[in-house]
């Protein structure tokens, strides 16, 4: 029992620092473009991806918001509104996903959720608790952005599922 909680935390802080340390460079690249909402497109599948691994390697019920939750918190020591966003991201994603029978399914819907609520969020978020030049970011851009980051969020988690697959098939797992 100590030794699956020991194991939990370690992939879940793991992962956390793969996120962290893939988004930076994602985040630099993406500056680059000047489109509101890019930086959280480009980062999607990658979260997606990760989130996937993760929930699908644990097995759990509420793996998502242990992720989430551990992300939010590390993000918010950077910047309060980011931890705020993704742990809305979060609960909405559970949520959205909570019902579904099958786990395999719950994993790849609540990966892929949180990639289309990511930019949604995180730009609501800004737009309307910090204010200034996010208030010019209209509607439309910020529904794309939405539909862009969980169609992007969908297409990684097959790619994720596929390479897991792949994975388990070899290793005889």
């Amino acid at each position: 029992m100590n030794q699956t909680k020991n194991s939990e935390i370690t992939i879940i802080g793991l992962s956390i620092a793969i996120i962290i340390g893939g988004g930076m460079a994602i985040y630099m690249i993406a500056a680059v473009f000047p489109l509101p909402g890019i930086k959280y497109i480009f980062v999607a599948p990658f979260v997606s991806t990760i989130f996937y691994v993760v929930q699908h390697k644990l097995k759990g019920k509420y793996i998502l918001p242990k992720i989430g939750t551990v992300f939010g918190l590390v993000m918010s020591v950077i910047n309060m509104y980011m931890g705020l966003a993704i742990l809305i991201t979060t609960f909405l994603a559970y949520i959205s996903s909570f019902y579904l029978k099958s786990e395999s399914k719950r994993i790849f819907w609540s990966s892929a959720f949180f990639s289309g609520y990511t930019g949604l969020i995180a730009i609501l978020v800004s737009k309307y608790l910090i204010g200034g030049v996010f208030l010019e970011i209209p509607n439309s851009m910020i529904a794309l952005n939405s539909i862009l980051g969980l169609i992007f969020g969908i297409l990684a988690n097959n790619l994720a599922k596929t390479v897991v697959n792949r994975v388990n098939k070899d290793s005889g797992y």
